[in-house]
């Protein structure tokens, strides 16, 4: 994947030398960026940490996920083995590590970040691994709301997971009926979507994170319904 000025000078920017040492220390030197600060389509403001890559999501691999064929992250991780590869190395030290471990490693990243983080965003590829997995983030997610303010989300097909178990993370269920959801978050077909007249309770997603927050709070219990990508 080509580099471009900018992102070398990005890439530069963040790689500080905390964020150095705990890599060298819990990542045997990885160098990339562990964690990201937004997308095309979130603002930098949220911290992005997936928890496994797009190949290895526990959904995919359990039938759970309904839109595998046009999973944006999958795409991603196909067109840009950095990406991926990214992700692979994430996932496998999140498997492993202490929860005391990721949040030093993510204070770093708060720490150094363009602007103040005021999101956490969980899986902008993969999903949650079990059910202590779960209980693990939450732990996290409640940490760095008493300590920072800071608020965390997350979409999540795991319908055979209990999310009552994670209060602190703002749970978007990809499927119907997910225990501890805040709402059901639908992907439609494109043309579906663009037809679609909504009714009382039902929102159409415009694909922008920048100046929204529906989702990543707890106030719409709703169906909000996005584009699939």
């Amino acid at each position: 994947m080509a580099v471009n000025s900018n992102s070398l000078q990005f890439l530069n920017y963040v790689m500080k030398k905390k964020i150095k040492v705990l890599q060298c220390k819990y990542l045997a030197g990885f160098g990339g960026i562990a964690f990201a600060y937004g997308n095309t389509k979130i603002p930098r403001s949220t911290l992005i940490v997936n928890l496994t890559s797009a190949e290895h999501c526990p959904s995919r691999a359990l039938g759970l996920c309904k839109v595998e064929s046009v999973c944006y992250a999958l795409k991603c991780e196909r067109i840009y083995p950095n990406y991926k590869h990214k992700n692979i190395v994430m996932e496998r030290w999140l498997t492993n590590a202490s929860t005391t471990e990721i949040v030093s490693l993510m204070e770093a990243y708060i720490d150094n970040a363009p602007e103040p983080i005021t999101l956490i965003r969980l899986d902008e590829a993969g999903d949650f691994r079990d059910q202590n997995q779960v209980r693990q983030w939450n732990k996290i997610a409640r940490y760095f709301d008493m300590t920072r303010g800071i608020k965390t989300y997350t979409y999540t097909c795991r319908s055979d997971l209990d999310f009552r178990d994670a209060p602190y993370i703002v749970v978007n269920g990809s499927l119907p009926n997910i225990q501890g959801a805040a709402r059901e978050y639908k992907c439609v077909p494109g043309v579906e979507y663009d037809n679609m007249a909504i009714g009382k309770g039902e929102y159409k997603c415009p694909g922008n994170c920048n100046g929204c927050s529906l989702c990543s709070t707890a106030r719409f219990n709703g169906i909000i319904y996005s584009r699939q990508h």
